[in-house]
């Protein structure tokens, strides 16, 4: 069955895009709080009194590493798409720019993944929402803008895309 091509509407690409970095960087890390809770709240935790001193920072240090290599791979990826066209595979825009939502949100939502494990093992719910919050910060840093996505479609040099992604 053949899909018709049509003008890929960037409006309905943002949409998608913000949508999922929403749900993706906003709402699970408030998930993620409230299952922490619970979870200490049952006494799953690591017994005893231990030193995550040194683990906080270990882990704020990798935490603050996903900024840049967020950065590095959104650049990758988008560069990619030029040259996977040349090698005879032609994604679609609209499928880069999912792509690229999925891992570039997914970066930035393993902040409040570490302070998840920080917690469970003894950390403090104040450095936890500090993780979190670090997931918020990648996702407004990184958010999809709409002048970005209509100048990537123009520039990737297929204003055309299939629908039904």
């Amino acid at each position: 069955m053949d899909q018709v091509s049509r003008p890929a509407d960037t409006d309905r690409i943002h949409s998608r895009l913000f949508n999922l970095g929403l749900l993706m960087n906003v709402f699970a890390p408030v998930i993620l709080i409230v299952v922490g809770g619970l979870l200490r709240a049952q006494k799953v935790v690591l017994p005893g009194n231990t030193d995550l001193k040194t683990f906080f920072w270990v882990l704020l240090a990798v935490a603050a590493s996903e900024i840049p290599a967020i950065y590095l791979v959104r650049k990758a990826l988008l560069r990619g798409r030029r040259v996977s066209a040349r090698a005879g595979v032609q994604p679609t825009a609209e499928q880069t720019l999912m792509q690229w939502g999925m891992i570039t949100f997914s970066l930035a939502l393993a902040p409040s993944v570490y302070g998840l494990v920080y917690y469970l093992l003894g950390g403090i719910l104040e450095k936890f929402v500090l993780f979190a919050a670090i997931t918020l910060f990648c996702f407004l840093v990184f958010k999809p803008k709409e002048e970005q996505i209509s100048s990537f479609i123009r520039e990737s040099g297929s204003p055309e895309s299939t629908g039904g992604v």
